[in-house]
């Protein structure tokens, strides 16, 4: 009955030949999912105008009792790069893990954006600080040699106008929560998380802003083959407590770098100081509490590609929900993590050429 009733949510929401209204709303059980075009938030976007996706139970939320309602936070999911030649639609692999996302309280956005160019490009520039230029034109809007992006098309201006829209059209969402006063992103309630380079995104805004909790799958792939060395950025100081931030990788995953420069990129992060890495193959959750997990299901020799994506594929979603469950809900405080140095947003300034 699930399973029908999953296959009614897309077929629900999928692109028809008729007029759509800019809201779309399904249900997945319990959960209610919305499809909102990007333009319809924001006409000034003129880039990858493609359909937003939100989440919500609102029997959780009716219910106000227990450690999902009282979770009170936003899950920000942002995809990996889209690849040449396929439509930027749907939810991706994503929407199995937002709709238990929102299971367990949260509110949940797969969130698109101009993301058909891979942050790999960056990886032969001599230029140390290119791959966080890359991004931050990405998250804020602006200028790096690969790409320009305007600020109406930027992850974070996409996030503040798709907010602003559902604060408008579902009410009974209480997404005005997500929003500060004066309009921004309320950062510390979001979860910021992602596949690939949506990856890489979430870890740098956790960088830059003090959040609730960052998720990487398949990432951060960040490993500069001019300096063999992980990318600059990934050492910075960081304004959300690095015991906030949790990785799942499959270990013949070779998209964007090897396993052993993802190693060293979770090194530079300095994830390890949680305990090394935990295949969870042959452990169960709490995992002992590990930041680092990783996956070599099936077991068997899979193509780098296939790989890559397994972590976030719902087709695995029997072997792999208790992994995304512990990604959602492990306690950041957790008696083995131990208290990284915070720091204000204002730590992680612009680069200009007085920082090369």
């Amino acid at each position: 009955m699930k399973k029908l009733w999953r296959s009614l949510v897309w077929l629900l929401a999928a692109p028809c030949a008729f007029a759509t209204p800019p809201l779309e709303t399904a249900r997945a059980d319990s959960v209610q999912v919305l499809k909102i075009r990007a333009s319809e938030t924001d006409p000034k976007i003129t880039q990858a105008d493609f359909s937003h996706y939100a989440y919500v139970d609102h029997d959780v939320l009716a219910r106000r009792e227990g450690a999902a309602a009282d979770r009170q936070t936003l899950l920000l999911w942002i995809p990996g790069t889209q690849p040449p030649g396929t439509s930027g639609e749907g939810p991706g692999g994503a929407g199995h893990f937002c709709e238990l996302a929102a299971r367990l309280g949260y509110h949940a956005i797969v969130l698109k954006y101009p993301n058909d160019k891979s942050a790999t490009v960056c990886r032969r520039d001599p230029d140390p600080h290119e791959f966080e230029r890359f991004r931050r034109a990405l998250i804020f809007g602006g200028e790096s040699k690969h790409l320009t992006v305007s600020r109406h098309d930027s992850i974070e201006s996409r996030l503040v106008h798709l907010l602003q829209y559902l604060v408008r059209t579902d009410a009974a969402g209480d997404w005005g929560r997500f929003l500060t006063a004066d309009g921004a992103p309320q950062w510390e309630a979001i979860a910021v998380a992602g596949q690939s380079q949506g990856g890489g995104h979430a870890a740098l805004i956790a960088l830059h802003h003090r959040v609730a909790r960052v998720i990487c799958t398949g990432s951060p792939k960040d490993y500069s083959l001019a300096h063999d060395a992980p990318a600059a950025w990934l050492s910075l100081p960081s304004a959300t407590p690095k015991e906030r931030f949790f990785t799942f990788n499959h270990e013949q995953d070779r998209q964007g770098c090897s396993p052993e420069q993802q190693g060293a990129n979770l090194r530079a992060l300095n994830l390890e100081q949680f305990g090394p890495a935990v295949d969870v193959d042959r452990a169960q959750p709490p995992y002992r509490h590990s930041r680092i997990l990783t996956t070599n299901h099936p077991g068997t020799k899979l193509d780098s590609k296939t790989a890559h994506t397994s972590v976030m594929n719902p087709r695995h979603a029997n072997v792999f929900t208790p992994v995304w469950r512990y990604l959602l809900t492990e306690p950041t405080d957790a008696p083995q993590a131990h208290s990284s140095t915070d720091c204000e947003s204002e730590s992680l300034q612009p680069i200009t050429a007085a920082t090369r």
